[in-house]
């Protein structure tokens, strides 16, 4: 789960309009815990927090960090803390503090240097952590000293099997690893088969059952049919990919995990406690930023998914979490439904239970 980049985004976010004090970091000592501790000491000089584009925003990711990632360089170490944030437009986005630690041999611990602090999309998010675990896996020999704290989450994500049939190179790349690195990031296990023949792939994707789909990569191997995968996957999530191209081929191949996964997901019958508490907690925090709250501040159902939209959540669950929970409004009656809903002439407008916002917060903040 270090790189998983679905993991990191159902922890709770940085609210958008969160915002903290400079003073209060100047020359403090922060402390990174998860069974393993991790401090660092930030400058003790203000102008070195320059290099931030806006410290009141991207020093708030300390607080609320969803990851930290600690490995050597040359003199000292680097570490990157990673937090998720909602923006005003409730788009799930994330901040990256970067630092270097200089080494030391005795005494206290030197401060860091700030070299620098990132906001980043969903996609620019998962780019940067596939080229990290890729970078990591290609230096074995320093595994020891790569570190990463892992702030623990309840709900259980689905790990989806992918067979990919395709070259061990492309224009010189070797596409073990990077498959690998994306695999690690968007939470599935792939298996990688290269076709050195019919008979070859078809045992191998025979050996290789249970999958959730199949990735087969024609322009390098144009012998290889449907025919050639077991019955017991789908055939709709078979995908022909006719790319050569390294990039267009790792692009497929996360398009065609999202796919699985939703695939897994309709499938599943039974539905956790606390899956539904987070689904909650997403859809009210992002309600309770808009101040979405009694019937003349309403919202388009749309809206309210938003927020797990923007972290490649399941919405065909949080819909169903939010119709659970959705109650029609009706002005003589006292309703305890978290939601609730009006019939417009252009559709159905949510809003939150006035009536209800102790719990309201209660599920937001996942006490």
């Amino acid at each position: 789960m270090q790189f998983n980049i679905r993991a990191i985004a159902v922890l709770d976010a940085v609210a958008a309009d969160a915002r903290v004090e400079l003073s209060d970091h100047v020359g403090s000592q922060f402390e990174f815990r998860t069974g393993v501790r991790l401090a660092i000491t930030l400058p003790s000089a203000s102008e070195k927090f320059d290099i931030l584009q806006d410290p009141s925003i991207m020093l708030s990711a300390l607080s609320a960090w969803a990851r930290v990632y600690r490995f050597p360089a040359e003199g000292g170490e680097t570490i990157h803390v990673l937090a998720p944030r909602d923006a005003e437009d409730g788009q799930l986005t994330f901040l990256r503090l970067d630092f270097f630690q200089p080494s030391w041999r005795r005494g206290p611990r030197p401060q860091v240097e700030i070299l620098g602090g990132t906001k980043m999309d969903y996609d620019e998010t998962a780019n940067w952590l596939i080229d990290l675990a890729h970078g990591w896996s290609l230096r074995p020999d320093e595994k020891n000293k790569q570190l990463t704290l892992v702030r623990p989450f309840s709900v259980r994500l689905n790990r989806v099997r992918l067979a990919w049939v395709g070259p061990e190179a492309v224009a010189g790349a070797q596409t073990a690893s990077r498959l690998d690195a994306i695999g690690n990031v968007f939470g599935a296990d792939i298996i990688k088969i290269h076709p050195l023949s019919y008979s070859h792939v078809k045992a191998f994707l025979n050996e290789a059952v249970p999958l959730n789909g199949v990735i087969i990569c024609r322009r390098f191997a144009n012998y290889i049919t449907a025919d050639a995968v077991p019955g017991s996957v789908d055939r709709n999530l078979i995908h022909f990919c006719d790319s050569d191209n390294l990039t267009e081929l790792e692009s497929q191949v996360r398009t065609w995990i999202d796919i699985c996964d939703q695939a897994v997901e309709v499938s599943r019958a039974e539905r956790f406690a606390d899956e539904n508490e987070v689904m909650l907690g997403i859809m009210l925090r992002g309600m309770l930023s808009h101040s979405k709250i009694g019937q003349f501040n309403h919202c388009q159902k749309q809206t309210v998914l938003l927020g797990a939209r923007s972290r490649r959540l399941n919405v065909a669950f949080a819909e169903q979490v939010l119709d659970e929970n959705t109650e029609a409004y009706r002005e003589t009656v006292d309703s305890t439904a978290l939601f609730q809903c009006k019939e417009h002439n252009d559709g159905r407008r949510y809003f939150l239970n006035p009536s209800q916002m102790e719990r309201i917060r209660r599920y937001a903040r996942r006490e």
